[in-house]
């Protein structure tokens, strides 16, 4: 009789350490619930760290083309007039365009110009450049905001900044005489977030594809940014681009 009764024992104490469906169930719908809110911010903080990669790696390219002109051509981007072909030189190119129709619209940066030039290289960026209609000088230097960039563009499509400086820059060694040059990278070329209509091709739709680049301040990184070609390297444009190359973003 003691026998059976130990043994009743320990069938009740397995049946204890078991759990219930209910336990079960409440159990994953509490992991469910805390995936839903955390997954979101996850992904957005790797996206945020994608988008930092490939600034870092546009500027990256950028200063190997420059340096490769400068070393092997003798010609530095202040002595260059078409900026768009000089860059293209000793870059891996996938293709080039003149029918991008996106413009930008925000407070630093009014607009960005119709049917713009682009080239788009092997790892999958796209830079821009703008139309030369108008070519509207909107990109105001930090240091010397009365001094604008040079919006780039090929050579056949109007004006030419005539060579890329830093004048208005801090660092400024060489004492140019001219301000720097600037142009847009997609560091993830025609994919989402940015534009939000990547087959837009025309100007009847360009307007749903305006830009949404980062303002001063702003802690949120996209996959657009402005850069600047100086006389002798390019460099990012704006205090979140910089933060974005240079610091994390807290």
């Amino acid at each position: 009789m003691k026998l059976e009764t130990q043994v009743g024992l320990k069938q009740l104490d397995k049946k204890k350490e078991a759990f219930t469906l209910a336990e079960v169930l409440i159990t994953l719908a509490i992991i469910g619930i805390v995936a839903a809110l955390s997954i979101p911010s996850v992904i957005s903080n790797s996206q945020q760290q994608e988008f930092k990669t490939g600034l870092k790696k546009a500027v990256s390219v950028l200063n190997s083309a420059i340096t490769m002109n400068m070393a092997l051509d003798g010609e530095s981007p202040y002595d260059n007039m078409d900026t768009f072909n000089y860059l293209i030189r000793h870059m891996s190119i996938l293709k080039t365009t003149t029918n991008l129709a996106w413009k930008s619209t925000t407070k630093e940066h009014p607009h960005w110009q119709n049917q713009n030039s682009a080239f788009y290289t092997t790892d999958g960026m796209r830079f821009e450049f703008e139309d030369g209609a108008g070519a509207d000088e909107y990109v105001p230097l930090h240091e010397t905001s009365t001094v604008k960039a040079c919006p780039v563009m090929m050579k056949d499509k109007g004006k030419q900044c005539g060579g890329c400086g830093s004048l208005g820059l801090t660092n400024n060694p060489n004492n140019t005489t001219k301000p720097p040059c600037s142009l847009l990278v997609d560091v993830n070329g025609d994919r989402k977030p940015s534009p939000a209509n990547a087959a837009c091709r025309s100007n009847a739709c360009a307007q749903t594809n305006t830009y949404s680049i980062p303002e001063a301040g702003s802690k949120k990184t996209t996959d657009l940014f402005l850069i600047l070609i100086t006389e002798d390297r390019a460099v990012p444009y704006g205090v979140t681009a910089q933060k974005a190359m240079y610091g994390s973003q807290k």
